[in-house]
């Protein structure tokens, strides 16, 4: 038997990923980015608006590395204090790897240097 319940909070919740994906789509494609942010809010980093502040820090620093295609390690400092920053430090640091391959942002963890590593997709 199908469980109308599950079906009415799977298209509540797409809607809301749909919304986000749209406002990424539209504040990247506005700045020229040649990444998709593929970070939502359920990812644990809360619903993230670029003109807000991003909770890495004043001096923080993204590096994206790669040992399998390239092999690559760049790192890009971010400049400023909003998540808008963030992916504009990120979507530079894509673009000086030559991987443009793995163009989708997903995440970041950071290191024992405390730089913030950046996981991508494609």
């Amino acid at each position: 038997m199908l469980n109308t319940d599950l079906k009415f909070t799977t298209a509540g919740t797409m809607d809301l990923w749909e919304k986000q994906m749209d406002y990424h789509t539209t504040y990247g494609k506005g700045l020229g980015f040649e990444t998709v942010w593929s970070i939502y809010d359920e990812d644990g980093y809360g619903e993230i608006k670029f003109g807000n502040p991003h909770p890495f820090g004043a001096n923080a620093v993204i590096r994206h590395k790669c040992d399998v295609f390239g092999p690559y390690d760049v790192t890009v400092p971010i400049k400023g204090k909003n998540w808008g920053d963030v992916w504009l430090a990120a979507d530079k640091a894509i673009k000086e790897s030559g991987d443009l391959h793995h163009i989708f942002i997903e995440g970041f963890d950071l290191n024992e240097a405390g730089e913030l590593e950046m996981f991508t997709g494609s």
